[in-house]
């Protein structure tokens, strides 16, 4: 398996946008994926959009954004849209992305990286702090993670 940057693919920027708009969005919002995807690598990096391919195939995503849809504005960068599609599940594929984001956000030169969630036990596992929560603009609620960059 291999994680590659969207961009470094281009031929193949259609099919990633398909896949990260397939799990992420909605109806009809699939633009929004794709100038968000088109737009990547700002002053800072990012946001930054990633696909794991494992014989050609893809099968996980994940991005590095500045805001998650989220309250925490002031909190960056956000480790986002992490999936994978169910049949490749329980094979470390989410692990494998989770810390391909660290390390990129690292050599990004960020001190901290963030995510949200509200599932029990895994980020922890992993090494990330349950440190609050954040709101979405419909009044929902998770959990914000965080992991120290510099230790």
């Amino acid at each position: 398996m291999e994680i590659v940057d969207v961009k470094e693919i281009q031929a193949r920027f259609n099919e990633a946008v398909d896949l990260f708009w397939g799990y992420w969005g909605s109806g009809n919002n699939r633009s929004f994926y794709e100038q968000c995807m088109q737009n990547s690598h700002g002053p800072d990096g990012i946001p930054r959009f990633y696909v794991a391919i494992s014989e050609g195939e893809m099968v996980g995503t994940y991005s590095l954004l500045r805001n998650d849809i989220n309250s925490r504005h002031d909190l960056y960068p956000w480790f986002a849209c992490l999936y994978v599609k169910e049949e490749y599940r329980g094979k470390g594929i989410a692990k494998n992305l989770l810390q391909h984001g660290v390390e990129q956000a690292k050599k990004l030169g960020f001190k901290m990286l963030y995510l949200e969630s509200n599932i029990d036990g895994f980020y922890e596992r992993l090494g990330w702090n349950e440190n609050g929560l954040t709101y979405d603009p419909f009044g929902n609620h998770a959990k914000i993670y965080e992991i120290n960059l510099e230790e």
